[in-house]
């Protein structure tokens, strides 16, 4: 499917259905922002710069791997999406910089910076718009940050699963998916990390596996929360296809109706609530991803400037769907959720 130009007429059929191809999933660090750091703008944070890239620390977290470069180049970002047809990038932050586990103090100070400078880069840049980052553990200030970030322009959020003393399904995030919901600000849920397990520092394996496995347990905690009933305007997208999620679907099913799950939430139901990204790299799991929970619930994603989808307009290609299916994911998906008419 992918073309060799770069513009409109060098797409498919398929792509030109799509009218407009969205990337929902990718991540950026506001050059501003690290200027801000380095000036020691934020007390409870740092950054160091090695020789393979900056690495940022947060209280009691080990520092982050060193940063791609990529990460801090706007223009470059959007040229990359310009080679590979994309006409438009939902920009979230880096997920090692979302900041669980700041004091109440710096807490919302770090995420209004960060939102603030990733709408200012954006609008530097055609065809970029900006996705915030809110303090999900305090759940009050979340709701602030998020009622600011959909004030300055931001289209949604991304959140992370790992909240220090808390998780998805916690009964004190519901005054976030509330806001949420009535501030059409749609959530995507990436897997992180405050501690690595010991057993996920052996090979990589903390990527290859571990991300999957947490955003599997993360969404199913949030499913069995009965947050996605009790909310229906909310909409939550699982990074990484999901995970596990959907493969096991049927085994959380499964486990709720012969009572396991010591939850009156229904569970199908509420599974049925969630969307997904595309981030799953083999075409195959993308095709069965898309048959099992339809294409109006899947959204291109790349997780650029990471190497994991090298050219995810290319996947959808390969992935054996129907032209309305493959439309669908490509951009129809993403236009509807994020009411980007």
């Amino acid at each position: 499917m992918s073309g060799d130009g770069s513009g409109r007429e060098g797409r498919s059929a398929v792509q030109q259905a799509a009218k407009r191809i969205v990337d929902v999933h990718i991540h950026a660090i506001p050059p501003t922002l690290i200027e801000r750091i380095e000036q020691g703008g934020f007390p409870d944070v740092g950054v160091t710069a090695t020789g393979r890239g900056m690495r940022f620390a947060f209280p009691g977290m080990e520092p982050s791997p060193p940063a791609p470069a990529g990460l801090a180049d706007f223009p470059g970002l959007a040229e990359w999406g310009r080679e590979k047809h994309i006409d438009l990038q939902l920009v979230s932050p880096w997920t090692d910089l979302l900041g669980y586990t700041l004091p109440r103090s710096q807490a919302g100070v770090w995420t209004r910076a960060y939102n603030e400078a990733t709408t200012a880069a954006c609008a530097d840049q055609i065809g970029m718009l900006p996705m915030a980052t809110i303090p999900l553990q305090f759940p009050d200030l979340a709701v602030l940050e998020l009622e600011a970030a959909s004030a300055m322009g931001c289209r949604g959020a991304m959140i992370g699963t790992d909240i220090p003393g808390s998780g998805l399904g916690a009964p004190d995030l519901d005054v976030v998916w509330e806001a949420a919901a009535g501030l059409s600000m749609p959530l995507l849920v990436h897997p992180t990390f405050i501690r690595i397990p010991p057993e996920l520092l052996f090979a990589g394996l903390k990527n290859a596996v571990g991300r999957a496995g947490v955003a599997t347990i993360a969404l199913t905690r949030l499913v069995h929360s009965g947050a996605l009933l009790r909310h229906p305007d909310l909409t939550v997208i699982g990074a990484l296809g999901g995970g596990g999620l959907v493969p096991l679907s049927r085994r959380i099913i499964r486990n709720h109706e012969v009572g396991w799950s010591d939850t009156d939430v229904d569970v199908e139901a509420s599974l049925r609530r969630l969307l997904f990204d595309s981030v799953v790299i083999d075409p195959a799991f993308l095709r069965y991803l898309v048959r099992q929970v339809g294409a109006e619930r899947v959204m291109l994603g790349s997780d650029y400037p990471f190497p994991w989808e090298p050219d995810p307009v290319r996947l959808v290609g390969e992935s054996d769907l129907d032209s309305d299916e493959a439309a669908s994911v490509l951009g129809v998906t993403a236009s509807r959720v994020f009411d980007l008419s």
